[in-house]
């Protein structure tokens, strides 16, 4: 009998010891400071961290001591680890808490069950996308992924014009004694609705318009992505202060869902006032005034006129729509431009006018054909040059971004090719073509990198008979960074002559350490040449990115590599690297 009740005293005295240390003692008005977490890993520890954080910085009581326990399990829970062991021990000298983690093996999925009745099942998109969810069996359990998946889900069934889906089914399935975690989702996702009439709110001069750059036909099955494709169009135009696009959800009946346009016109004349600055050209004013109607048929006018220390010009265009008054147009151009020692000891006067047409090829890609008249004089050193030149040419161009004025994904592509004749008008015969690349990826939303790649070729029997805007040179601010703008290329003595072909490259990494800055390091490389017997040039550097609502201000500080003198260039550009 004695052993018995001392065999009962000690089992009492050791379930009193791990009490205590499940439910340690909390002083009255314990002010808790600090909240130590032991036996996880670093994700788990900083998911804890967001969970308890709330219990910081203010009176703690020995009743929180149980919610404490239950939003650490929750914690857990939410990354798959469901049979943890869980104690504290209270410190009151420093005002610290320590957490002391026990974790099993985090649970996975064994059961993904998924079952689309209606329209839905037969959509080969949303059917793409359940082979894509970042839940699969054998995957470790996450509750964000699982939120995350169920919210792709219905976020494209609004995006393809499902708006009257319903879960008739949705469950997470927890068993923690057979460890088990099912999905089981039964969804029904109602009739898929499609566009309906496209209703403008007011009578707007460009009504045409707004009707002929619609990216979709009463009767098509609802996209959003249409819609915005629409809204950017319209907001392209030269017509609009604004332009919104929405459905009428509310007017939505029968599986057709009508459109609501809504624009506000641009005055009849439109003044812009800009400014900028650059190491290349110094600081810049920009004026310019456009008239959006000059006609019925919507033809409009646009001028320029930029005034930098080193270049002042000034530009004009007509334009006339053929059906897309963004891309399918003729339009009619002029301009002078005073480029006052630009390069060392060169001044240069050139006039042009031009006719363009410009119209979308099948694959997005924006074809240019034109006919240039130019008419240059340079003076260098005291000698002149004056070239009269008749300019036929094709270009084609595409850009993809995303992201507005400070994107995070692009791509950039321009080929342009232009001949002259010296039978015709021309003061040499020439070929030249040009080949621009440049590439914007993000990665894990900080990681940024930048690649750019620039050919050119001319083809003539003299250079020193070409037009010198027309020539090659390298280095600058858009170039290569460390060398003064226009300052890389042949030269004969202290005399720049320019090149025939031309080469550059460019590789940069951004990094993202908060919402409005960026880090940047970067080289380049590349040369203008005759004939590539000279070393290539190499720059390289690091710099800063400010975000703004119009561009990324990017001020580097560069140094030409290959320089003989090792001193180094300062820049700053406004404006979005591609």
């Amino acid at each position: 009998m004695f052993k018995a009740v001392i065999f009962l005293l000690l089992v009492a005295l050791v379930n009193t010891h791990f009490a205590a240390q499940a439910q340690p003692q909390v002083p009255e008005g314990w002010q808790l400071q600090r909240i130590d977490i032991e036996g996880v890993n670093s994700n788990l520890e900083d998911n804890i961290s967001g969970y308890i954080s709330y219990y910081l910085e203010q009176p703690f009581e020995q009743q929180q001591l149980e919610p404490l326990r239950q939003a650490v399990e929750q914690a857990m829970q939410a990354l798959g680890y469901y049979h943890s062991q869980i104690s504290f021990i209270a410190t009151p000298s420093s005002n610290s808490l320590q957490v002391n983690i026990d974790a099993d093996e985090p649970l996975s999925w064994n059961e993904i069950s998924v079952h689309l009745i209606g329209s839905a099942q037969h959509d080969k998109a949303l059917k793409s996308l359940l082979a894509k969810l970042p839940i699969m069996v054998g995957q470790t359990v996450r509750h964000d992924h699982y939120q995350q998946a169920k919210s792709s889900l219905e976020s494209l069934l609004l995006e393809r014009g499902y708006f009257d889906f319903k879960w008739q089914r949705s469950e997470l399935l927890i068993d923690k004694s057979e460890r088990t975690a099912r999905v089981k989702w039964q969804l029904d996702g109602g009739e898929r609705y499609h566009f309906g009439e496209l209703q403008v709110g007011k009578d707007t001069q460009a009504t045409q318009y707004i009707r002929s750059l619609a990216t979709f036909q009463q009767g098509t099955p609802f996209q959003g992505a249409l819609l915005s494709d629409y809204t950017l169009a319209l907001n392209a135009t030269p017509y609009f202060r604004s332009a919104k696009v929405y459905p009428l959800l509310k007017d939505r009946h029968d599986g057709v869902l009508p459109v609501q346009v809504n624009v506000i016109d641009k005055p009849d004349n439109s003044f812009e006032v800009g400014g900028g600055y650059s190491t290349d050209l110094g600081a810049k004013v920009r004026l310019k005034w456009a008239k959006p109607w000059i006609t019925d048929d919507g033809h409009f006018l646009e001028s320029n006129l930029s005034v930098s220390e080193r270049r002042q010009d000034i530009t004009g265009s007509y334009t006339i729509p053929v059906a897309d008054p963004n891309n399918d147009v003729w339009r009619i151009l002029g301009g002078y431009q005073f480029n006052d020692d630009i390069q060392q000891g060169i001044n240069s006067k050139i006039w042009n006018v031009q006719l363009q047409r410009q119209w979308l090829t099948d694959d997005n890609w924006i074809r240019t054909a034109f006919i240039k008249r130019e008419h240059e004089t340079t003076e260098q050193d005291g000698e002149r040059l004056e070239t009269e030149m008749l300019l036929p040419g094709v270009s084609y161009a595409k850009k993809q971004t995303k992201g507005g004025t400070t994107p995070y994904w692009a791509n950039e592509r321009l080929l342009s090719l232009e001949v002259a004749s010296d039978s015709l008008v021309s003061s040499t015969s020439l070929l030249k073509a040009r080949w621009n690349n440049a590439w914007l990826r993000n990665y894990q939303q900080q990681h940024f990198v930048i690649s750019r790649i620039n050919l050119g070729a001319i083809v003539a029997d003299d250079i020193h008979e070409v037009p010198f805007n027309m020539r090659f040179f390298a280095g600058g601010d858009q170039s290569i960074r460390g060398f003064a703008y226009r300052s890389i290329g042949p030269k004969e003595g202290d005399k720049e002559i320019g090149g025939k072909y031309l080469v550059t490259g460019s590789l940069e990494y951004n990094y993202q350490f908060l919402p409005s800055w960026r880090a940047a390091v970067f080289i380049d490389t590349g040369t203008a040449t005759n004939d590539f017997s000279e070393k290539w040039s190499v720059g390289a550097g690091f710099g800063i990115r400010y975000l703004t609502p119009v561009g990324p201000i990017r001020i580097d500080h560069a140094w030409g590599l290959s320089k003989e003198s090792k001193s180094t260039r300062l820049s700053i550009v406004i404006g979005p690297e591609i």
